[in-house]
């Protein structure tokens, strides 16, 4: 089951980084952002409304709700779009990965569990693979002001692995549909807030593949990719389940090669090869079960 959720998330949120690609261009990535999430609420809400699943969580819990909401579907989000309008993407995604590796360290710091040997391993693994696998874009970054703009998807990373505690947290009392579509709403109105602030424009544009894209990214990478994401945190313990912040960047700079003639080298093969044995090391069982960090 767990490889079979890992494969779901991986697919969807590696498709994702090309529907993103397409949803440049009129409207503002941040108004973008919004209407994503905007969109998912609604589309989870009602499909939890039509199924009598629909519940209210007690106001106690939604501070914790509203942190979930900018750790996971908001903030996050426009730390990584902010930095990709000067940083390429090749860099972010090996940043992004590292969520790998301060999952395993948050769970030390946040719920006292020991540093499992094994997911720092493989985590490292994984996290030296897209290096290697990204290089071509990672030397494209100039210093200076690339360097402070580094800040960005890194603090974006330590949000996303924060958005992963909290809800390992909050599903010890309440099911996992519903506080996903509690805490976008809550996301949603955290973007809606910023791009009033900033000022942005809402333009609706008529191009079919935005609009295509969005549904893609509203439906598929929100709602159905966050929701087997958080049930696999659940099940394998937040460290081991942001091992796909490594993997779906490789789903990506395959749709890369097929849609965008993205060539293959030495380097990206064996990059390859060893974000992939990092896998391995990370979903494989030692012998009499679990890590203790699971």
């Amino acid at each position: 089951m767990s490889a079979l959720l890992l494969g779901v998330v991986v697919i969807s949120w590696g498709l994702s980084w090309y529907a993103i690609e397409l949803q440049l261009g009129v409207v503002p990535p941040l108004v973008s952002i919004f209407y994503r999430f905007l969109l998912a609420a609604m589309l989870l809400i009602c499909l939890l409304a039509l199924s009598g699943r629909l519940r209210l969580i007690p106001l106690a819990r939604h501070g914790r709700l509203l942190g979930l909401g900018v750790c996971l579907f908001s903030m996050n989000f426009f730390c990584f779009y902010l930095a990709a309008e000067t940083l390429p993407s090749g860099l972010l995604s090996v940043v992004f990965a590292t969520a790998a590796i301060m999952g395993a360290l948050n769970q030390r710091l946040f719920l006292g569990r020991p540093l499992s040997g094994r997911i720092l391993a493989g985590a490292t693994f994984g996290v030296v693979g897209l290096t290697l696998l990204s290089w071509d874009s990672v030397v494209q970054a100039d210093g200076g002001g690339s360097l402070l703009l580094l800040a960005l998807p890194f603090l974006g990373t330590y949000l996303f692995s924060l958005g992963n505690l909290l809800s390992v947290q909050l599903s010890q009392d309440h099911d996992l549909p519903n506080l996903v579509a509690h805490g976008m709403v809550y996301g949603t109105i955290v973007c809606l807030a910023i791009c009033l602030a900033a000022g942005l424009p809402f333009p609706l544009p008529g191009d079919p593949v935005y609009w295509g894209s969005l549904l893609y990214l509203s439906g598929i990478a929100s709602v159905v990719a966050f929701l087997t994401y958080l049930t696999l945190v659940n099940r394998e313990g937040p460290a081991r389940a942001a091992y796909v912040t490594v993997l779906f960047p490789i789903v990506a700079m395959l749709v890369s090669t097929w849609l965008e003639g993205f060539v293959w080298t030495l380097w990206a093969a064996a990059g390859l090869l060893l974000a992939l044995s990092g896998t391995a090391l990370v979903f494989s069982s030692p012998k009499g079960g679990r890590t203790a960090s699971n």
